[in-house]
């Protein structure tokens, strides 16, 4: 009898396969992209009336617009930090996508942390949804383009 060896099928370069599962770099969007599609849309209807929202939820103006700038911006920050690591940038460029992704989670976290603390700290069924984008803004403070 001739012994043959069957070969693992090949898998494309964005896959990489280890002892225990397959893991796809791209796994980060699933998180990444729906955070920020959530951010920006409360940061820029924010942004649509800032006076008259503020005023309602009686809040500085200065404050609500750090706010709104702090979503917005950490949104577009975690989309443009991740294009950085999906694109293998190199040296200088792979460090800024890393360090943006991490100030954009801390901008995330920390405004979502206000507004669980002003709004929503009597009641966990009406704080659930923001303990979700809190988790999200950790993970990418906390663990940068290495996620």
């Amino acid at each position: 009898m001739s012994s043959t060896t069957t070969q693992a099928p090949a898998f494309p370069k964005i896959l990489s396969q280890s002892a225990d599962a397959i893991n796809w770099r791209g796994a980060h969007w699933f998180v990444r992209v729906p955070l920020a599609i959530i951010l920006f849309d409360q940061g820029w209807v924010k942004m649509l009336d800032l006076t008259g929202q503020a005023e309602a939820n009686g809040i500085p103006l200065f404050l609500f617009f750090l706010a709104a700038l702090a979503e917005v911006g950490g949104a577009a920050g975690l989309i443009v930090g991740g294009a950085a690591l999906s694109l293998n940038l190199t040296g200088w460029k792979t460090q800024a996508g890393d360090l943006l992704t991490r100030v954009s989670g801390f901008a995330i976290a920390a405004i979502v942390a206000g507004v669980i603390y002003m709004f929503y700290f009597d009641s966990f069924y009406s704080m659930r949804d923001h303990l979700m984008l809190l988790a999200g803004g950790l993970l990418f403070m906390l663990r940068g383009n290495k996620v």
